[in-house]
């Protein structure tokens, strides 16, 4: 009596789906080997902190929007705020990509490749998935690497060191603990309900994170990595000097924010206190304090801030000036070179 293939244990079942998966996972494997390959052969400043190529300066642009879904975003502020942690940190991610591609290319431990693929494909979704400022660039990236992922870790391999080791070493291969993390029959009976749950769950954490980041799914649709978002916080006049925090949160991370003027206005909207571009560009870069790995900097034109940076800014105002100002209530206005205005509300009391 032949088996009944919805009770399926029958191997033939996984090799045919381990065919079918093989350009899925050559073209994972590599992506996530040719990740690490950049950072260690081709462009070894990548890991390197002093360097400006240091792939440091990437995960901080994360941290703006980065989910704390199973802590993500608290571990990634903590890194960005222990820069020699996150290098150690950032190595072993390297050494983890590398080890994750090449069992995805030689289907060698080709599950627990897959489940490394899910788990990588994770922090990208939850750290960095509002990316983008056309494509949803990260977003997409991580859905597919998860979905990829999955399909590995469900089906095994085929025409793989698995293989090899199956058919050398039938009685290890066919072992609970190896086809978990091999390939070969593993699902039994339970075959068409796990196949159901991997679907379900792949489909619930796309959408979920394109309604998170996007609001794809329904509401009002939305980019973060589109339009330049600097903001501006605890803005106050003490010891004649203008206070205030800037942190630069949307825009894409190959641009800078430009600032070339910030004011002071009353309560009626009248500009009390100008820097303008040439007093910008005078200012000792000790009126700023850069809180994290990004930084905001003044060169001869403006203050420019990378995507992530936040800093405390002190302003000198005129003596004369900040002599006279009457307590009250008062708007901050920086202004990017594009034109647009990010501001802050406040009120002085001497």
């Amino acid at each position: 009596m032949s088996k009944n293939p919805n009770e399926i244990e029958d191997s033939s079942i996984y090799r045919y789906l381990g065919y079918a998966a093989i350009p899925l996972r050559l073209v994972l494997g590599w992506m996530f080997f040719s990740a690490a390959w950049r950072r260690v052969v081709l462009a070894s400043g990548k890991l390197q902190p002093n360097s400006p190529l240091w792939v440091g300066h990437k995960f901080n642009t994360f941290l703006p929007h980065a989910s704390n879904f199973m802590g993500v975003g608290s571990l990634i502020h903590l890194l960005i705020l222990h820069p020699q942690a996150l290098a150690v940190f950032l190595n072993v991610f390297t050494v983890i990509e590398f080890l994750v591609g090449l069992s995805l290319i030689f289907g060698l431990f080709s599950r627990l490749g897959g489940l490394g693929a899910v788990a990588l494909a994770f922090g990208i979704l939850f750290g960095s998935g509002w990316l983008g400022a056309t494509c949803l660039d990260e977003w997409q990236v991580g859905s597919v690497e998860m979905t990829i992922g999955l399909l590995i870790l469900f089906a095994g391999s085929t025409w793989s060191f698995d293989d090899i080791v199956r058919n050398m070493w039938p009685k290890t291969a066919n072992s609970f603990i190896y086809r978990l993390i091999g390939n070969g029959p593993l699902w039994g009976k339970g075959f068409k309900t796990w196949n159901a749950v991997f679907a379900i769950f792949a489909i619930l954490v796309t959408m979920g994170t394109n309604q998170l980041f996007q609001g794809g799914v329904w509401g009002n649709l939305h980019n973060f990595g589109k339009k330049l978002a600097v903001s501006v916080s605890d803005a106050k006049i003490a010891n004649g000097n203008l206070n205030f925090v800037v942190y630069r949160t949307g825009g894409s991370g190959a641009a800078f924010a430009y600032i070339i003027k910030a004011q002071i206005n009353d309560s009626a909207g009248k500009p009390v206190y100008i820097w303008n571009q040439k007093a910008i560009e005078k200012l000792p870069m000790t009126v700023i304090h850069n809180r994290y790995i990004n930084r905001t900097f003044i060169n001869k034109y403006s203050m420019v801030m990378q995507l992530g940076a936040k800093a405390d800014i002190s302003l000198p105002i005129n003596k004369k000036t900040a002599e006279s100002l009457k307590p009250g209530n008062y708007k901050l206005i920086l202004t990017d070179v594009s034109g647009q205005e990010f501001t802050e509300n406040f009120s002085y009391k001497r």
